[in-house]
């Protein structure tokens, strides 16, 4: 069974796969996605290979942010397939794939779904995060029937994190 965490932005879904982790002594790769601030409005969006601290792992850009405007649509598929693909065929070594988050950007990124989806179609458990929008791909994993996928809240994160170390993974 693989699990997905879904929830509002900022309610602690990556720090509840961090703090499972930790407390339940499985080892993990996979994918990790996270903004980081170039200074002022402008943020650029960064994947890389699952890890519970940030020093020193290689992070690829995904896109660019000002204000409100992304960067173009192509800039973001092409690092999809690209290093995306390659982190996730480099990934299913240890006891659970971390695919942490999932969204709508992906969506066309079609090399990269396919490695997606052969992780989840496989033996070794997914733990991610999956964003709370409708599109086609993101559907298509909610639909699975070895995917379970939980809401998080504030108000419930506590009880999702004992849900997961009780889990027999």
């Amino acid at each position: 069974m693989h699990v997905f965490l879904t929830g509002e932005i900022q309610v602690g879904k990556t720090t509840l796969i961090r703090k499972f982790l930790l407390r339940s002594g499985l080892s993990a790769d996979g994918f990790m996605t996270y903004w980081e601030s170039d200074g002022g409005d402008d943020r650029s969006l960064y994947i890389s290979p699952y890890s519970a601290d940030l020093n020193g792992v290689k992070r690829f850009p995904v896109a660019k942010s000002t204000g409100k405007m992304l960067s173009r649509p192509e800039d973001m598929i092409d690092a999809f397939n690209t290093h995306g693909t390659e982190i996730l065929n480099d990934s299913g070594r240890r006891d659970l794939i971390i695919m942490d988050e999932l969204g709508f950007m992906e969506s066309k990124a079609d090399t990269f779904k396919l490695a997606v989806m052969r992780h989840i179609s496989g033996k070794i458990p997914v733990l991610g995060v999956i964003k709370p929008k409708k599109t086609e791909f993101l559907d298509a994993i909610r639909a699975m029937d070895d995917v379970e996928v939980l809401e998080v809240t504030v108000e419930n994160r506590d009880e999702i994190l004992k849900t997961l170390l009780n889990r027999s993974w």
